[in-house]
């Protein structure tokens, strides 16, 4: 007996080339609307934009991964790409790949939070999360489709789980060394400088391992969920 699909997912999973590619985007679109509702009405009342900066931010930065994609994958399918072009873009991509799921780590503030917002907050908080990670996962796929027909099936597995594994190290850079992704551009020698310091921290290997375990299973989960059964 054949599985549904929620429509939500099959929304946000729509494969790239068929005759309705944009609705995966509206899926995330909602889920951003409505998150930047909720921050706005935050700071509509309160008077304090802090959420808002912070997190409209963190989201952008969250869904720079998948527009590297999508250019790609529409490149790709319009026949203007070449190894080199699809090489630098998925550079590009992993680069800024943490950022997606790093929203995650926002709800470390929840701490900071005051009680009569705190069941607010965290429920914003939680939306936004839940986009970003949502956001990378979408990305992921992309990717893997792309890479699959390139580089073989157990091969393009090897690589996604991979790339979960260095997006766990990325959320570590970022939330205990305050790195971020543009600096490989602006500040290229002093974070080849921090990351061998980094790579002697325990906190660092142990933190990754986590992360990069947690994303690798959501992933696997993500895609058997949505991909597997599709083709099947």
């Amino acid at each position: 007996m054949q599985r549904t699909l929620s429509p939500f997912v099959q929304a946000l999973v729509e494969q790239p080339g068929r005759a309705k590619p944009g609705k995966g985007l509206v899926a995330l679109a909602v889920l951003t609307l409505a998150g930047l509702s909720l921050v706005t009405a935050r700071g509509l009342l309160t008077g304090n934009w802090w959420f808002f900066i912070m997190l409209t931010w963190n989201l952008f930065l969250a869904f720079f991964p998948l527009g590297v994609v999508l250019v790609l994958r529409d490149l790709r399918m319009a026949g203007f790409m070449n190894r080199w072009l699809m090489a630098t873009g998925l550079m590009v991509w992993l680069a800024f790949l943490p950022n997606a799921p790093y929203i995650i780590t926002d709800l470390f503030h929840i701490r900071n939070l005051e009680a009569p917002l705190l069941w607010f907050d965290t429920m914003t908080l939680f939306l936004f999360a839940q986009t970003g990670l949502l956001a990378g996962l979408y990305s992921t796929v992309i990717v893997h489709r792309m890479l699959r027909p390139l580089t073989g099936g157990w091969f393009a597995w090897v690589l996604m789980l991979a790339s979960q594994l260095l997006a766990g190290f990325g959320i570590y850079l970022g939330r205990f060394g305050r790195w971020n992704s543009w600096n490989v551009l602006t500040k290229p020698f002093a974070l080849i400088d921090a990351l061998t310091n980094v790579l002697q921290d325990h906190l660092s290997l142990k933190l990754t391992l986590a992360y990069g375990f947690v994303l690798a299973v959501l992933y696997v989960a993500f895609y058997w969920y949505v991909d597997y059964d599709k083709r099947a």
